[in-house]
């Protein structure tokens, strides 16, 4: 019995050094914070593919040959360059039928289109849902100010954890010190090692995202961005 204890010990020696590497060496307070805001979007992106199907594969080529210049000729129009319309992944896939003698063929493509002034994202997106051989779309909005954005909700975000941390240490009777560590997200071997780990319950979603309607893929969307931080600090 005395081994059989001994070798138990033995064994969870290295979880605990593992453990205690896993925590700093001196009294911390460890708090998260948020930032958060809602931003209107000054540019949009659209994607989406072209596919035609044809027993003869070169009149397929010729159909989705077609669109692609009916899309750059729309794109003109609305004074979006070529730089802004990049087509790709052009690609043949044969396609059997049992009721046919002969196989038909599919011909598929991906485009992306970035529209700089949301002014005009109705006068593109809408002629495009009307046209045949498309679909697929999916939409995407963002800002030019961006990196400026997410600066801002980097400083929000370390003064909500350092208002946190105050009170934390106020509660237990220490004062906050400098800080000793900070991430852009979650610390997970911290979190793991003090048991604050979150668990994947909840995570997994088996129904299927339905397709965009029209009606969403015509409306501008408010961009909702946040910036976690996780921050350390000593205790005094």
């Amino acid at each position: 019995m005395f081994k059989l204890v001994l070798f138990a010990l033995f064994c969870a020696m290295p979880a605990a050094a593992a453990l205690a590497a896993d925590l700093p060496a001196y009294p911390f307070i460890h708090a998260d914070g948020v930032g958060s805001a809602t931003v209107l979007p000054d540019q949009g992106e659209i994607d989406f593919e072209i596919a035609a199907r044809d027993a003869d594969p070169a009149l397929a080529v010729a159909q989705v040959q077609a669109r692609v210049a009916e899309i750059r000729a729309l794109m003109d129009e609305n004074g979006i360059g070529p730089d802004d319309v990049e087509v790709r992944d052009l690609r043949k896939e044969i396609v059997k039928d049992g009721s046919a003698e002969a196989p038909s063929y599919e011909i598929r493509c991906g485009v992306k289109l970035i529209v700089r002034n949301l002014a005009k994202w109705r006068a593109v997106v809408g002629p495009l849902l009307d046209k045949p051989n498309l679909d697929g779309f999916m939409t995407v909005f963002d800002t030019a100010e961006r990196a400026r954005v997410e600066g801002d909700l980097m400083r929000e975000a370390v003064a909500a954890a350092r208002r946190k941390a105050e009170a934390m240490a106020a509660a237990a009777g220490r004062k906050l010190g400098p800080v000793s560590a900070i991430s852009s997200g979650e610390m997970k071997n911290l979190s793991r090692a003090m048991n604050l780990a979150p668990g994947d319950f909840g995570r997994y979603s088996g129904s299927k995202s339905e397709p965009a309607s029209r009606a969403d893929l015509l409306a501008v969307t408010l961009l909702k961005m946040a910036q976690p931080v996780s921050v350390i600090y000593r205790l005094r």
